[in-house]
């Protein structure tokens, strides 16, 4: 399939990318459009963060180039800041590339130092720097350059009439900057010692107690924030499910309620992924087989989810998709495969249209395709990922992710 569109400014072709990029996640192809809830999950157990994130170290490293911008290091003109911090994101990943060679989550390593990304650090990770309060304001980073451009506009104005001479008023420019910077960022000291010196892929120690102390704080209601202030070893946990079985009686009430519902609502999701690929191969793909066999066996446990409970805890008000689930979910129940299927294929071209859906096209794909994936982790993947960042950066280097 392809796609075009026309865009208007660096924001449109941005929301446009992330789109793309988003439908070419892992694990994040969706036929029965269960995503808005899938993601409303994910968002409350672990925020901040993205499938397609790879280090932490980049919540720290776009936060470095971005306050240098608004310091007024990159000039004024805010196209030209922009260029300065795209070419200074791809000099970090080269940099990267450089010290610690071989290591995984190096944005760009696949094709640095000849071209670079798409999609940026600054696009991945910026929501989640907002989230854990390394940028102060809920802007974008265009809206934050505006506003540190007028700032500093606005203190030049002001002190015009108390300068002596140029050195004045440079060292005047240059203090206003960082004043201004200071409060549009909450950055751990290795900033002000030159960052760029030894740049590793890896937290240090004074970025990694920085970095869990920001999420404990901001968001200590979260999966994520119990995970870190509990100092849990997510190591052992290779699910959700997991998580959910050996926390559930530790975690409080709101968490541990929430927490049921995502399984039970994965238990539906799961058996309406495995329905979809028996019927995509015609009842052809063995292992599409064999868990349908499963979970008829255990259809009660598999269907034990309130629909509107799940709904109205995530304050989702989408009638197409609540009448999806509960028709779905009566089907299953009643043992009703006929009816069941029937769902499936209705859902599928509401979402996506008949000469879309690919159960309206079921020849073109083989017997032992699987489409769709299996089990929702809500960003665990991601989440844990995070986790063992910051554990490696103070010093816990003997924790291996598993």
């Amino acid at each position: 399939m392809q796609l075009g569109w026309v865009d208007f400014s660096r924001q449109d072709r941005e929301k446009v990318l992330d789109v793309i990029n988003l439908l070419q996640e892992q694990g994040a192809v969706d036929e029965i459009g269960i995503g808005l809830v899938r993601d409303a999950f994910a968002n409350l157990f672990f925020p901040g963060t993205s499938t397609v994130q790879t280090s932490a170290k980049y919540f720290l490293i776009v936060p470095y180039v971005v306050k240098e911008a608004t310091e007024g290091r990159y000039g004024s003109d805010l196209h030209k800041i922009m260029r300065r911090i795209d070419q200074e994101e791809k000099a970090c990943g080269i940099r990267l590339m450089q010290n610690c060679p071989g290591e995984e989550g190096i944005i760009g390593q696949r094709v640095l130092p000849k071209g670079w990304v798409a999609r940026k650090p600054s696009s991945i990770y910026w929501n989640g720097i907002r989230t854990y309060g390394i940028c102060t304001q809920n802007l974008t980073i265009p809206e934050l350059l505006k506003t540190s451009l007028l700032l500093r506009t606005q203190t030049q104005a002001a002190a015009m009439g108390n300068r002596n001479d140029a050195s004045d008023a440079e060292r005047d420019d240059a203090d206003a900057g960082r004043d201004i910077a200071a409060q549009l960022f909450s950055v751990p000291d290795d900033y002000y010692s030159d960052w760029r010196t030894g740049l590793s892929i890896y937290l240090t120690p004074t970025e990694a107690a920085f970095l869990r102390q920001k999420i404990e704080t901001r968001v200590p209601s979260s999966l994520l924030g119990y995970l870190l202030r509990n100092r849990v070893d997510v190591t052992k946990y290779r699910s959700f499910e997991e998580i959910n079985e050996d926390l559930r009686d530790s975690v409080p009430e709101e968490l541990r309620r929430t927490m049921a519902l995502a399984c039970d609502f994965n238990r539906l999701v799961y058996a309406a992924r495995v329905r979809y690929n028996f019927l995509l191969s015609n009842g052809q793909n063995r292992d599409a087989v064999t868990e349908w066999q499963r979970i008829q066996d255990n259809m009660p446990h598999m269907m034990a989810v309130e629909i509107d409970d799940v709904l109205q805890t995530l304050h989702i008000s989408n009638f197409r998709l609540r009448r999806f689930l509960t028709n779905l979910q009566t089907a299953f129940l009643a043992g009703d495969t006929d009816t069941a299927d029937r769902i499936l294929v209705e859902r599928e071209i509401e979402i996506k249209s008949r000469s879309r859906a690919k159960l309206c096209r079921r020849e073109d794909f083989a017997n032992d395709a699987w489409i769709g994936g299996r089990w929702l982790d809500y960003r665990f993947p991601s989440a844990k990922r995070i986790i063992l960042d910051i554990c490696r950066g103070e010093g816990a280097a003997h924790v291996q992710d598993q």
